[in-house]
């Protein structure tokens, strides 16, 4: 009696350790903030309009929209520097409006209470349902520069919220800008700080360009296009009368730690110009150029980062004799030279997990390819040719096939076979990894004009049936910085949900208490004829139990009670789709499992297995990106010649726990394990296992082993070796015996019966360590060694 209450304490224990979380749904809303007609005004032109600056508009992108609250509702935070919204005149409904996949929805004030204004954009939302906006009359009638909308209904992504800035300037004098910062608890707002809406500039000229170029220390690049223009009137005549003309100068001068190159040829809207080169200055003759235009666009600036460092912007100061100075930042100083992106525009594909590319037991007919990958240059000649680079994909991930690879390069003799060249990486990766040991191309010379290289590609994948997720792509090498993006995300095509079941040991008719539930993906996604097996691992099931269909989705199974079939020499049961789904994803429950349990059956946990031969057997055969070189038997590799035959298809792990054996198994351990001190692994028979905290010596000389690491490495199930925080006791439970152990303590307790140890139990990085004599005798180990030149600690299993 007191054995089986120590046996039922234990298994309490269990469920005490298993922490009860909750998951709460959450709404995943992004958007990116701009502000569109940034108006410029002269010091003349903002007193005119009574400090007024209007025309710009704050615009709102929304790039992500998952939403999980059935009404959606979000405060913005609107916060103005400079600025104020005027009461009763600002935030009005004509300036404002939806824009979605080109429809705009204007909006309109539909009532007003309480100071609060409501504008309705009618039909803008999801499903055309209306998306409404909350506007204070800015705080009762008073003017204000903090205020904030709230927004009702859900718009999808790529739709635009538009809000017009008409809005009052504080200081006008030369120099001063107005800002809007935009913030959210409800939305996540990208690029929502200090956005310049309204600047104040005097007589003279602006300066602008489309993009910085990126360079590299001691490399060359060559400037965008920049563009001068007036900031009053409408041409050049206007700044610079005839008797100026003579001696005024337009100057462009670099930053220190960059130069003008000598190769420097200089043209002004497609026309070659004089000019002079002193190194960090070009100096042009206004003489030379035409006054009647309204901008002068500058091309043909190459320049070298001499000496500026990674991360240094580059900002290049433009002067017009009789104008102020003003600046443009052209330049950017990577500290990269390869970069690994996708477009973010595009959905992430959901691909099936456990089925081939023609998805062969499941009726979806997505076409398993990722996300177009591509890989470039900084600049020309980033790229090393003479060093190696790796693209890999999670554990379980598997490349069949690389879709439209396309090599963009202008460097001498770069023709090469893409898809040859992705089948030797594949081979050399041993089909995990795609392992590039050359680059394969001629290296782009900045020196010849030539355009930086660009790799571009797609993957068709597979993965393993119990691998979800994202597919999260990751590039590495000694000439790259290590880099991720996600490709593709795959989703199981059925889930199995079960629990532990803690089980005595028995021969026939014992009976689970608990049901295996399994589910569909989505509604109609299994095929008819489709075939789910139930397995266990040295466990027979017997030919009982019921199988039950939910009474929605529209699922028939071939017969309502289990059948049994044999899966590597043991009984397993099964069900068959009859026919599909329809509206709604299937649920089928499998009820009253019984097993036979054979009384050798050592204690610990079996795994429950779910196999699907017509989706799984197919996967395993799949054919990998293949080359030449690397056959099996002239064949191509399979996903199953890679796993060596085996592919883990575990649904429940634990799903019995056999916590009596049907003898008192004394010999159980048979394998050799060999504990370093001070290295993080250790050796199982002829295995090499990683563990995360290594043996050590402790201060009173004793060698201490990881209490977890070594037990499973003896053959114990790691769900069978248990912690209890709040006692600090750790737990093992082995054949008929249940081990104790706790912190502090100089002993253990084996059944309840106190064995002295000599070392005190402790524990380093919050692992249970305790000595080598003590550990070995409480899991009956005997055979024990230590070599004091090696520092080892080798358990004899058996003996």
């Amino acid at each position: 009696m007191k054995k089986f209450l120590s046996m039922v304490m234990a298994a309490a224990m269990v469920v005490s350790l298993v922490p009860a979380t909750a998951f709460a749904a959450s709404d995943d809303v992004r958007a990116t903030a701009k502000v569109v007609d940034a108006q410029n005004y002269t010091e003349t032109e903002i007193e005119t309009a009574n400090s007024v600056a209007s025309d710009a508009e704050l615009q709102l992108t929304f790039t992500t929209a998952d939403y999980t609250a059935a009404d959606f509702t979000a405060d913005i935070d609107l916060t103005l520097d400079n600025a104020y919204f005027r009461a009763g005149t600002s935030l009005k409904a004509e300036d404002m409006y939806v824009k979605v996949d080109g429809s705009v929805y204007a909006g309109e004030e539909t009532a007003t209470a309480n100071g609060i204004r409501t504008i309705t954009f009618t039909g803008a939302g999801l499903d055309g349902a209306d998306v409404v906006l909350k506007v204070p009359s800015v705080a009762g009638q008073n003017d204000a520069d903090e205020i904030t909308v709230t927004l009702k209904g859900k718009l999808d992504r790529g739709a635009v919220l538009a809000i017009g800035l008409d809005t009052v300037m504080d200081k006008i004098s030369k120099g001063k800008t107005a800002t809007i910062s935009v913030d959210s608890d409800d939305i996540r707002i990208t690029n929502g700080d200090d956005l310049v809406y309204a600047s104040v500039e005097s007589k003279g000229i602006k300066a602008s360009v489309k993009d910085t170029v990126d360079i590299a220390t001691e490399e060359v690049a060559t400037l965008k296009e920049i563009k001068v223009e007036p900031a009053v009137g409408s041409n050049f005549a206007a700044l610079i009368t005839d008797e100026q003309v003579a001696k005024a100068e337009l100057k462009l001068k670099l930053p220190s730690g960059y130069e003008f190159t000598a190769k420097t040829d200089v043209q002004v809207n497609g026309t070659d110009v004089d000019f002079t080169n002193d190194d960090d200055e070009i100096v042009i003759k206004v003489s030379k150029l035409d006054r009647d235009e309204d901008v002068w666009k500058i091309t043909g600036l190459e320049v070298e980062a001499t000496s500026a460092k990674a991360g240094a912007t580059g900002l290049v100061k433009i002067s017009l004799t009789g104008s102020d100075t003003v600046s443009v930042e052209a330049i950017k100083v990577v500290d990269y030279n390869v970069v690994m992106s996708v477009d973010e525009d595009e959905d992430v594909p959901v691909i099936y997990s456990g089925v081939n590319v023609d998805n062969k037991g499941i009726t979806d007919d997505s076409d398993h390819e990722s996300l177009e990958v591509t890989i470039e240059e900084t600049f020309a000649g980033a790229w090393n040719n003479s060093k190696d680079f790796t693209l890999s994909v999670p554990e379980g991930v598997y490349i069949t096939a690389v879709k439209s690879p396309a090599f963009d390069n202008d460097g001498e003799d770069g023709e090469f076979n893409e898809e040859e060249w992705f089948e030797a990486a594949y081979e050399e990766g041993d089909y995990v990894d795609l392992t590039f040991k050359r680059r394969g191309w001629a290296e782009t010379d900045p020196n010849k004009n030539h355009d930086p290289a660009e790799l571009t590609f797609a993957l068709e994948l597979v993965a393993d049936p119990n691998f979800e997720g994202d597919v999260v792509l990751k590039l590495t090498g000694d000439a790259v910085d290590e880099q991720e993006v996600t490709v593709a995300k795959f989703v199981k095509p059925y889930t199995v949900e079960a629990q532990q079941n803690d089980m005595q040991i028995d021969y026939r008719n014992t009976e689970i208490p608990t049901s295996v539930v399994v589910k569909e993906a989505e509604a109609g996604l299994w095929d008819k004829g489709t075939k789910f097996v139930l397995s266990l691992d040295k466990i027979d099931f017997d030919d009982e139990g019921t199988i039950a269909v939910d009474d929605k989705s529209g699922l028939e199974v071939k017969d309502d009670e289990v059948k049994t079939t044999t899966v590597d020499g043991d009984d397993a049961v099964y069900f068959v789709v009859d026919s599909r789904s329809d509206d709604e994803p299937a649920t089928v429950t499998i009820s009253g499992l019984q097993l036979y349990m054979d009384r050798s059956l050592p204690a610990g946990a079996y795994d429950l297995e779910m196999v699907s031969p017509e989706m799984n057997d197919p996967y395993e055969s799949t054919v990998v990106l293949n080359g030449t070189k690397d056959k099996v038997d002239g064949e191509n590799r399979t996903i199953a010649d890679i796993n060596d035959d085996f592919v883990d298809y575990t649904a429940k792990a634990g799903f019995v726990n056999i916590v009596t054996a049907g003898r008192e198994d004394t010999e159980s351990f048979t394998t050799k394990v060999v504990v370093p001190v001070g290295e993080s692994y250790l050796i199982s028979g002829e295995n090499k296992v990683t563990i995360d905290v290594p043996a050590y010596i402790n201060a009173n000389g004793y060698t201490m082993l990881p209490l977890r690491a070594v037990a499973v490495a003896l053959g114990i199930n790691s769900n069978n070796v248990l912690w209890d925080q709040s006692t600090r006791t750790a737990t093992i439970m082995y054949g008929s015996k249940i081990i104790n152990m706790t912190y502090g303590q100089k002993v253990v307790y084996v059944n309840g019966a106190m064995i002295p140890a000599t070392a005190a139990v402790e524990i380093t990085n919050d692992r249970m360590f305790l000595g080598l004599r003590d550990l070995g005798n409480a899991l009956g180990v005997t055979d024990i060694t230590w070599d004091g030149a090696t520092r080892t600690a080798t358990l004899n299993g058996n003996k």
